[in-house]
């Protein structure tokens, strides 16, 4: 058993038999019930289109460092994996900190100067930029 549909394309209509070939033998083509048929490319199916990325937050000011202060920096992008000082704490010259992780490297990040502890910008866990001020010193 076949059937005939008419399907357009582009504005171009075509007439398409469909045969079912289950078990039944296939009509032969000398047959008066066969009609050419043309064949067509399938219609191009247009890609998705992603929907734009919303635009960023805001990024926060940090505050500003007080006029004399020293600031300790991230050397390098990574995740804070431990604060060793608390604001208030006094520190030498040369004291561990903080360790940055960079690239599963473990890196000690220690205090440029003696000073007591004004400002922890970080906690363990955070995603830190090159430049990125970590503590403040007084």
């Amino acid at each position: 058993m076949s059937l005939k549909y008419k399907v357009t394309v582009d504005g171009t209509a075509y007439t398409v038999e469909v045969e079912e070939l289950g078990g039944s033998a296939a009509a032969p083509v000398s047959s008066p019930a066969f009609t050419p048929v043309a064949r067509v490319a399938p219609a191009p199916v247009a890609a998705p289109v992603a929907a734009p990325a919303p635009a960023p937050a805001p990024t926060p000011a940090a505050a500003p460092v007080a006029a004399g202060a020293t600031t300790i920096e991230a050397p390098m992008p990574g995740k804070i994996l431990d604060v060793k000082v608390a604001v208030g704490a006094s520190v030498n010259n040369g004291d561990l900190v903080l360790m940055l992780e960079d690239m599963k490297m473990e890196n000690e990040i220690f205090a440029p100067a003696a000073g007591t502890v004004k400002e922890v910008r970080v906690r363990s866990g955070d995603s830190v930029n090159t430049g990125d001020i970590l503590i403040v010193l007084g």
